[in-house]
C-alpha cells in the first residue's frame, strides 16, 4: 500500500515560474516543476500569471495545496512529479540492474540501446529523462518489465571449440 505524505509548506521558488519548493511533515524537501499542470489542464491556466501562482498554500491538513479560485492539486500528485522529476544517476540504474537480475546486454535491450551505452549510463551522474522514467516504471510494475524484457544469449566462456577438419585429398 502506498504511504501516505503529507505537507508541511510550501512556497514559489523566487525567480522561477510555475517552481515550488514542498517541504514534507516528515521533513524532506522536494522542488517540483508545475509548469506542464499550468500550461497542460485548462483547470490551471489561471495560474500562469506568476502573481496567482505565488499564492499556493498548503490545505486540508497537508493532504493538498491550494490556490484562490477554489483551484487544489493533492499531496499525492505532487509526490509523483517530484518522484519523476527527481535526477537518477547511473549509480541507481547499476542498483536496478541488480535488483532484476539483469544483464549489460539485457538492459540494452530493454531500454533499446547499444551494450556500450548501458555501461556509459552505469558511470553516469545523471541519466536521460527517459531512461529514469522507464526505471521507475519498471520498479513500480514488474509487468512493464515483462513486456520488455528478453533474456540475452549467453555464451559459453573462453575460444570457440575448433571443428574437426575434414581430410586432406589429395
Amino acid at each position: 500500500m502506498e504511504e501516505l505524505r503529507k505537507l508541511k509548506t510550501v512556497s514559489a521558488v523566487r525567480g522561477k515560474a510555475h517552481i515550488l519548493r514542498i517541504v514534507w511533515q516528515d521533513g524532506s524537501v522536494d522542488t517540483v516543476d508545475m509548469t506542464g499542470v499550468v500550461h497542460r489542464l485548462p483547470a490551471f491556466a489561471p495560474l500562469r500569471n506568476p502573481a496567482a501562482f505565488r499564492k499556493a498554500h498548503v490545505i486540508a491538513d497537508g493532504l493538498g495545496i491550494g490556490w484562490d479560485g477554489e483551484l487544489d492539486y493533492s499531496a499525492r500528485s505532487l509526490r509523483i512529479l517530484a518522484d519523476e522529476q527527481r535526477a537518477m544517476t547511473g549509480a541507481e540504474l547499476v542498483a536496478f540492474e541488480r535488483e532484476k537480475g539483469l544483464t549489460t546486454a539485457e538492459t540494452a535491450e530493454i531500454l533499446d540501446v547499444a551494450p556500450r551505452t548501458v555501461v556509459s549510463y552505469r558511470r553516469s551522474s545523471h541519466l536521460p529523462r527517459t531512461v529514469a522514467h522507464m526505471l521507475r516504471t519498471m520498479r513500480n510494475d514488474p509487468a512493464i518489465l515483462a513486456a520488455y524484457y528478453r533474456p540475452a544469449v549467453r555464451r559459453p566462456r573462453g575460444r570457440p571449440r575448433k571443428l574437426a577438419s575434414p581430410p586432406l585429398r589429395a
